[in-house]
């Protein structure tokens, strides 16, 4: 209003002396303009005043404002509390707001000269607002108002459908802010939505787990829930534009907490009609998303629509499990300036046209009359002796048949061969038909199921295990991941779903008809050696020329398209990740307890003796040493002592440094983790301060990776008897800890920003203890991009893209990590990842992952790796945040692959 768009015509008022006293205030910053924008009567709880705004066009308000009347510092009429009302098209009366919590009152003015706001949680689509001051007791009030929001264009006028359904105990899982007609017998179960919007277009995304509170509004307030009643009718949800538009996708966001009864739909169909009445020209769409019992995080599905004009879309969903949740439905869609007619009334009088039926309303019965009694009488008499003789008949045919047939047989002369004779005997044992397809599903022979050492990768039949999908990527040697959505509108093949969720399957049912795929050994074949050599012991150096032969070099990953390179420069806002003896600093977000500190003892300078200098900082140095025991003699060294990792500032240093300093060893003193390297002392008594952290004894993961071979595929041996073998059940065992450690951090709200192999040290019992030392090191430079002006060092082949290209580290930026860190377990560390891309490549593969832009390259599955497992690294590196799995769940993924597994190293 204060900026002149609604003009004055547009605004209108229960009393005349309010409109006049409204429209001369001008506005509410005008406060030093007399007047008064009162009602000539007094309020009072009945609401009967308000003042009427027209927007003209749909509009969407997001908040409005009020105040009394100022008058120069001389008035003293304001309303302290006061309703709002909306309408639009295709509403028959004026609507209530509610806050989604049952509350119409919004709060008004405690004074004179101050405004008061008000949020509108959720907003409110309308073409006409009004305000209603409230009192509990008569009173003259004033008010001044103003509307703040945007035009609405997304078209949508209205949706129709089931209300949803209270999980008892549980969740409140209706439609609490649906703004159109509820009609039914009664509260709850059969109310029916009619004409008007709710929580399925308010904007606000469901939390995965639907029983907590997140938005402070009740348990599950953000989503809709419907309870399958057994009839296996699917949910059907229509919705209503206000003109023709094309349509290109329709996204869904659903809930997939499977473990509480709840998946995503089983099948979508989405049928189209431009008057609303019939839905049979327009060819429908129907999807099957693929099932997912790995991962239960709340996800969008995209359904495209293929580009059909329509201003009805009914939307079928079919149920997977007892429960299906829906948080958020929206169009891609603009409008359509194409001349389509409304669909006419179908000819016959009961059609079957694309699956559904198609019924007159209107239908005569005829009476007695009309009906001559005779001609019943003859109809069925004739039914009767069709259907009682021509059996009979045709029964003594084929027993006289029967009859001849073995009177002939008995009558040939010896030597003489009966057709019967002739016939082939063929037994279906003596047909060698192999269509085994768990040994075909990812390429190459499970051998009996000895892939993982001593863990079982096939799980039994109808077990709530994980299986092993068949679908796989044969087309080309790279991955592809989309930027609007994780699940698109590919179409699988699935058997019916049960709705015990313990016995519910957990992919697609193989397609015996596909060509299976070829072999492992056509898929992957040999390459060039490695192309950079290893820092090793030298009584190993000789076996590094075996690598090209022993592990094939991963599938080349093609350059992402030509486009304008992202250059260093544009990266001048990335801040340090780096800390003043140049190990990685731990991040901390947001809920982080900055209070808490483990206590950590000091440690006497005269027990450390150093070893070697392993990297160096800024400020500093980061040194192994041993630490001798207390009870033990300086003559004595080799007893009662263990290796350490010091990190040691320098002498003489700022005291915003130091001051950084002491902040790295508060944040290092919360971690108290077995898979997390600990912080087991400090020396701040005297210069050079130091902490000490643990250190194992095989060194680097990277470096004892590259040390090792991997039992061949075939379960037959190994490979490169040269070296020390490890099995894959071990390769799991190591990313099980890797996992554990991780959700530490995760849990403490602490990100490590620079996970990766060289980043974790493991000992001869294949223990591993995330670390933070890597970046310190020179021999693993070629890791690490120096971006900006200040030329911050960065792990860019293991960073997510929101963590490059916005600064932003989170928990979830980690899980991109740890899927690049897997990758790194399971392809022995013998190459780094996208090893066929420059930095300036890498850095424009991963700038495809922004909304709105191209695919991302992802990188190839490892020969190593099974189907499960490159699923759980491409889950890692979603390019939503949000659509990742947290590292509780991949804690648990990988524990249950690993269930079985007995130490078989060394």
């Amino acid at each position: 209003m204060q900026s002149g768009a609604i003009p004055d015509q547009h605004i209108s008022a229960s009393s005349t002396s309010m409109l006049q006293s409204m429209l001369s205030m001008a506005g509410l910053v005008l406060r030093q303009v007399e007047g008064r924008g009162c009602p000539r009567q007094q309020v009072t709880r009945e609401g009967h005043e308000h003042l009427e705004v027209y927007l003209g066009r749909l509009h969407v308000v997001t908040k409005v404002e009020v105040q009394g009347r100022f008058g120069n510092g001389q008035g003293r009429e304001y309303t302290e509390r006061y309703k709002l009302q909306y309408w639009r098209p295709g509403m028959e009366h004026w609507t209530t707001y509610t806050d989604g919590t049952g509350n119409q009152l919004l709060q008004g003015n405690s004074n004179t000269y101050l405004t008061q706001t008000s949020q509108l949680h959720p907003p409110i689509i309308a073409a006409r607002v009004r305000f209603i001051p409230y009192s509990q007791h008569p009173r003259t009030v004033c008010m001044r108002v103003e509307l703040y929001g945007c035009p609405y264009t997304e078209g949508l006028v209205s949706y129709s459908m089931r209300d949803g359904d209270v999980r008892y105990g549980e969740a409140q899982l209706r439609d609490l802010t649906y703004d159109g007609e509820r009609r039914g017998a009664g509260e709850g179960v059969g109310l029916l939505l009619v004409g008007g919007l709710g929580q399925l277009t308010d904007g606000e995304m469901g939390h995965t787990n639907f029983r907590v509170d997140a938005l402070g509004k009740g348990k599950g307030y953000e989503w809709v829930g419907w309870e399958d009643d057994g009839r296996r009718q699917p949910l059907e949800i229509t919705f209503q534009f206000d003109s023709v538009r094309n349509f290109s996708a329709l996204h869904v966001y659903t809930n997939n907490f499977f473990t509480k009864d709840t998946q995503v739909f089983s099948r979508a169909r989405v049928l189209f009609s431009v008057g609303g009445l019939y839905y049979h020209v327009q060819t429908p769409v129907e999807v099957e998303p693929e099932v997912d019992r790995i991962f239960e995080n709340a996800r969008n599905v995209t359904l495209r629509l293929h580009h059909t004009p329509a201003k009805f879309v009914k939307l079928q969903l079919y149920f997977a499990l007892r429960w299906l949740l829906i948080s958020e439905v929206t169009f891609d869609s603009v409008p359509c300036r194409c001349n389509i007619t409304e669909e006419e009334k179908p000819n016959a009088t009961l059609s079957v046209m694309e699956g559904h039926v198609f019924e007159s309303h209107s239908s005569v019965k005829p009476s007695d009359s009309d009906f001559p009694s005779g001609l019943l009488i003859g109809g069925l008499a004739t039914l009767g002796v069709v259907f009682g003789v021509v059996p009979v008949v045709l029964f003594l045919i084929y027993y006289r048949s029967r009859i001849s047939f073995h009177g002939s047989e008995k009558t040939l002369q010896p030597g003489v061969t009966s057709p019967k004779d002739r016939k082939v005997s063929m037994k279906m044992k003596d047909l060698h038909i192999n269509l085994s397809l768990a040994s075909v599903s990812n390429g190459y022979s499970r051998a009996n199921g000895k892939l993982y050492g001593h863990v079982a990768v096939d799980d039994e039949a109808g077990s709530s295990l994980y299986q092993e999908p068949y679908k796989t990527r044969l087309a080309s040697s790279h991955h592809s991941l989309g930027t609007s959505t994780e699940y698109t509108d590919t179409m699988v093949k699935r058997s019916s779903l049960p709705h015990d969720a313990s016995q519910m399957v957990d992919y697609a049912v193989p397609d015996v008809n596909m060509t299976p795929p070829p072999p492992f050994s056509e898929i992957y074949k040999p390459h060039a050696p490695l192309p950079t050599p290893i820092d090793e012991p030298q009584d190993q150096a000789t076996s590094t020329i075996h690598d090209a032969s022993l592990y094939p070099f991963s599938p080349p990953i093609p350059p992402p398209p030509m486009q304008q390179y992202v250059t260093a420069s544009e990266f001048d806002h990335i801040s340090s990740i780096q800390g003043v003896t140049g190990t990685v600093l731990y991040g901390e977000t947001e809920g982080t307890d900055a209070n808490y500190e483990r206590p950590v003892p000091e440690m006497s300078r005269h027990r450390l003796h150093s070893l070697e200098i392993l990297g160096e900082g800024a400020f500093g140095v980061v040194r192994l040493c041993r630490i001798d025991d207390e009870t033990s003699s300086s003559n004595n060294s080799s007893s009662g002592s263990r290796l350490v990792l010091m990190k040691q500032l320098e002498v003489g240093a700022k005291e915003i440094t130091k001051k950084e300093f002491h902040r790295e060893i508060q944040i290092m003193s919360r971690v108290d983790d077995p898979s997390v390297t600990r912080l087991i002392g400090t020396v701040t008594r005297s210069e050079p301060l130091c902490m000490l952290m643990e250190y194992m004894t095989c060194g680097d993961l990277h470096q004892f990776l590259r040390r090792h071979n991997c039992q061949d595929m075939d379960g037959g041996g190994y490979v490169g008897s040269e070296r020390p073998l490890i099995s894959y059940g071990g390769l799991i065992h190591i990313a099980v800890q890797v996992a554990s450690g991780m959700r530490h951090l995760e849990n403490l709200n602490l990100t490590h920003r620079d996970l990766a192999a060289r980043n974790c040290l493991v000992d001869r019992c294949l223990n591993i203890k995330i670390s933070d030392m890597a970046m310190s090191r020179p021999m693993y430079s070629q890791d690490y991009c120096q971006l900006g002006e200040d030329n911050v060092l960065l792990p860019i082949r293991w960073m997510s893209w929101e963590s490059l290209l916005q600064g932003r580290f989170t928990s979830k930026s980690d899980v991109w990590s740890f899927g690049v860190t897997l990758w790194e377990i399971l392809t022995m560390a013998r190459h780094q990842p996208y090893t066929e891309l420059s930095d300036d490549g890498v850095l424009e593969n991963l700038s495809h992952c922004c909304p709105g832009g191209p695919s991302m390259t992802l990188l190839p599955q490892p020969h190593l790796c099974s189907r499960e497992m490159y699923d759980l690294m491409t889950a890692c590196w979603r390019p939503s945040d949000r659509q990742r799995p947290p590292f509780w769940q991949v804690l648990m993924f990988l524990q249950r692959k690993h269930l079985g597994y007995t130490l078989d190293y060394p």
